[in-house]
């Protein structure tokens, strides 16, 4: 039987460990996961819901994962912030 002690232990590490796995458009916030392709299509989808000021990182963000799963650049909209980044 696990102790006290020894769950709570257990529980935290497993959370930092999840955490540390998923990537986020904005890691300094812990904004827009981006874990995999359906995440990454959110995030497109949400992009015009990032203050100006964190435009920029995100775009570069979501870039990088749009080459990792092969997300064609027409799945941006013409009325997305994010197509002036493409």
């Amino acid at each position: 039987m696990i102790g006290m002690i020894d769950m709570y232990a257990f529980l935290t590490e497993d959370k930092l460990k999840s955490s540390e796995r998923c990537e986020f458009g904005l890691p300094a916030k812990k904004k827009y996961p981006m874990p995999d392709k359906s995440h990454v299509l959110a995030a497109i989808r949400m992009f015009n819901h990032v203050d100006s000021y964190d435009e920029r990182e995100l775009a570069r963000n979501i870039k990088s994962k749009m080459n990792q799963y092969g997300i064609s650049p027409d799945q941006v909209g013409e009325g997305n912030r994010l197509k002036k980044y493409l």
